[in-house]
């Protein structure tokens, strides 16, 4: 008979607690995540991970970090471990990852496809650019953070 394990009452409410301060950036994560791993699905996963990681690594430091760019950076590293680990240099093509906003003519379909075949063609780092800059709008020092912190490991 296998015994379920509960979760002590603190631990759950530094769940609670961590959820709260990453419940504003989570979205602006997985709209980044989903970018760069190519998929909703598996950015969706891939955040699941880094705020995992997130809330293991405060639990064994003494103060909280800026919040949003450290999860930045988390989420950054987690995603090209992602990569890393299924080796996705190339990933289909998705039209439902459009934010509906866009120009009041729609733009021609097969130069929408080329575009984001050559972008998909761009190494991870330099597609993690692209979108912390232009899709996120991160300034260029926030984007050169997050980039570095992963160079570095």
């Amino acid at each position: 008979m296998t015994q379920a394990l509960e979760t002590p009452p603190e631990l759950g409410r530094a769940r609670e607690r961590f959820l709260e301060l990453v419940a504003d950036v989570r979205p602006e994560l997985h709209r980044y995540c989903a970018r760069v791993v190519g998929s909703a699905i598996d950015g969706e996963d891939v955040v699941q991970e880094a705020l995992a990681r997130g809330l293991y690594s405060l639990s064994m430091g003494t103060e909280l970090p800026a919040l949003r760019p450290w999860l930045f950076r988390v989420a950054h590293n987690t995603a090209i471990d992602f990569l890393r680990r299924y080796e996705r240099r190339h990933v289909e093509p998705r039209a439902d990852m459009d934010d509906g906003a866009g120009p009041d003519e729609p733009p021609d379909p097969a130069i929408q496809r080329a575009a984001l075949a050559s972008f998909l063609d761009l190494p991870a780092s330099q597609r993690c650019a692209v979108i912390l800059k232009d899709v996120l709008g991160h300034s260029l020092e926030e984007t050169a953070e997050t980039i570095k912190q992963n160079s570095t490991n």
